[in-house]
């Protein structure tokens, strides 16, 4: 025991005491320290990570577009990005920036000028192509036209016509360049026909402004549609109808129905033949019946159309009247 308390007094004792407890000092510091350096670590790596995408985006011009109109810009741009990756991720699905530009210190003329940003994260790298744009500032005009159709004649199936075009609406408001509108020969609304066209043509077009060449010019139309209605059918013609008896029948008959006239839709040779349109009708297999209906197109081949298409003959038996006219 006092060997002991000499030992514990003594200046080795405490050498080896300080050892120990700095030992356990480092040992609890450390170990900590040590995940917190990974965990920073892994932290850092995270922020780090870097992504790019490419966005393509509209092109805004400011300018006092009611005084000017300009021309020779492409309508959109690609803007390259680079940065944190969630950051460049969040840019491009909400595209909450623009791309633009700026005019309005620019007077008429040809210029190049710079495309420029606004709003993009000052934490993303970026590129925009082009970067720079050719255009021409002009003064500008505005002035209202008539529209003209425009069909290929030769897209008509063979013996049919035209008839009267109708255009909704018939005229469209052009706004551009003073240049460009004085170039207008025509606002066109262009009908694209099948082969061989034999019905109407319906359709909602685009329409384009052109000049004497045929070329399409650099200007806003509106509307920028219109609807074309192009109808295309046989020539027609209004003729009186006669009933002749077919068939084999001991009786006599006579016919009548309410319709009188009827038109007929055929090629213009078939209808310059026809002043009054024969129609038989096949006693053979009448019975007692009182009336038939006919179909006019059935009995006569060369008739595409009719309006109406079938008729109600009315038979009268006129065999007893007659022996009795032949007998007196």
């Amino acid at each position: 025991m006092n060997k002991w308390r000499k030992f514990a007094d003594s200046k080795a004792f405490y050498l080896i005491l300080s050892l120990i407890v700095t030992i356990w000092i480092y040992l609890s510091v450390s170990s900590p320290r040590m995940g917190n350096t990974r965990s920073s670590s892994e932290a850092n790596n995270v922020a780090v990570s870097n992504k790019k995408a490419t966005i393509n985006m509209n092109l805004q011009v400011n300018v006092d577009s009611e005084r000017y109109f300009v021309t020779g810009y492409p309508k959109q741009v690609a803007i390259k990005i680079e940065g944190p990756a969630a950051l460049v991720t969040a840019t491009k699905n909400t595209q909450n920036f623009t791309i633009y530009i700026d005019l309005r210190n620019l007077s008429v003329g040809k210029h190049r000028v710079a495309i420029k940003q606004d709003g993009l994260n000052r934490d993303l790298k970026y590129t925009i192509k082009p970067r720079y744009v050719d255009l021409d500032i002009e003064p500008r005009a505005e002035r209202t036209y008539p529209i003209q159709a425009s069909y290929n004649a030769h897209r008509i199936a063979p013996d049919y016509q035209v008839g009267n075009v109708v255009l909704n609406p018939q005229v469209v408001q052009v706004v551009g360049a003073r240049s460009e509108i004085q170039r207008i020969s025509q606002i066109v609304a262009r009908a694209n026909l099948p082969k061989a066209a034999n019905k109407t043509y319906q359709q909602e077009v685009l329409l384009q402004a052109v000049d004497e060449q045929g070329h399409t010019l650099s200007v806003l139309l509106t509307p920028q549609t219109a609807n074309l209605k192009i109808p295309i059918s046989l020539p027609t013609k209004t003729v009186p109808v006669k009933f002749v008896q077919k068939g084999d029948s001991s009786k006599t008959y006579s016919f009548s129905s309410a319709v009188q006239k009827v038109q007929i839709a055929a090629r213009k040779e078939v209808l310059n033949q026809i002043d009054e349109l024969e129609l038989p009708v096949d006693v053979s297999k009448l019975g007692d019946k009182k009336s038939v209906i006919i179909k006019i197109t059935d009995l006569n081949s060369d008739i595409i159309e009719a309006k109406p298409k079938k008729l109600k003959v009315n038979l009268k038996d006129e065999t007893d009247q007659n022996v009795a006219n032949n007998g007196g």
